[in-house]
């Protein structure tokens, strides 16, 4: 079954299973992503799991990836999709509910990570809050496969919502460090971060690189055994400026 078939029987199976009827006239890849960005994954079948699959990996054929490897050991700064990046780990700018961005076809970077990735990554999710049994709290570090996504694992890290406090660098911090950690105890070799808590969530991007910077520096000069290749990605041209500038 082509890809285009694949996406028309994901559309009208997540319409039945959300009670939707009607939808905007767009296209139905921006459909697709667009209904299973408002799904809650509680009980999908897995017909609807490996169709969904298969036009999410159809879709990526089709693009160009980055594979890290690629790349000199130490630090590295990247400017492109973070979707389209091969490496071990790639880490996802979350809120505290950690469920993925519910704003259909939001041009944020966790709408478009669980997009991609799959409704896994939400159900995978779920399961992780409903043990834990409260919200996330700023600077710890969840983790799921990437299934459909380049990346082997997506690390899912809340940022602090900048308000200029102490605490705000504390909690930024402590999202670096916690990935990090996480990433050398589970032995891998590579890890892309994002622009973390800048964005919606307020912070300057001169100061967050800074503190993402300086943190990275200290982990990989006093406490990294296995890490290789840590990956700066951004996306905006003044973030590439401002590591660039950091990093020389």
């Amino acid at each position: 079954m082509s890809d285009k078939q694949n996406i028309s029987w994901c559309v009208e199976y997540l319409k039945r299973y959300n009670g939707i009827e009607r939808l905007p006239g767009i296209s139905n890849a921006e459909v697709f992503r667009a209904l299973s960005n408002v799904t809650m994954p509680r009980d999908l079948s897995e017909e609807f799991y490996k169709r969904q699959d298969d036009a999410l990996k159809s879709i990526l054929a089709e693009k160009n990836i980055t594979d890290v490897a690629n790349f000199d050991d130490g630090i590295t700064i990247y400017k492109g999709d973070i979707t389209l990046i091969k490496a071990d780990a790639i880490v996802n700018a979350c809120n505290d509910k950690m469920l993925g961005c519910f704003v259909p076809g939001h041009h944020c970077i966790d709408n478009a990570i669980h997009s991609f990735a799959g409704l896994q990554l939400r159900r995978d999710m779920m399961k992780i809050m409903d043990k834990q049994g409260h919200d996330e709290p700023n600077g710890d570090c969840k983790v799921t496969l990437g299934y459909n996504l380049p990346a082997k694992y997506v690390f899912h890290t809340v940022g602090p919502i900048y308000s200029g406090r102490k605490q705000d660098e504390i909690d930024l911090a402590n999202c670096y460090l916690s990935c990090l950690r996480k990433a050398d105890e589970m032995k891998l070799d590579s890890i892309v971060f994002c622009c973390l808590s800048t964005g919606v969530f307020g912070y300057p991007n001169d100061k967050a690189a800074e503190i993402a910077v300086k943190q990275v520096k200290e982990f990989l000069a006093k406490e990294n055994k296995n890490l290789r290749k840590i990956v700066f990605n951004v996306f905006l041209e003044k973030d590439y400026v401002i590591y660039k500038k950091l990093l020389g």
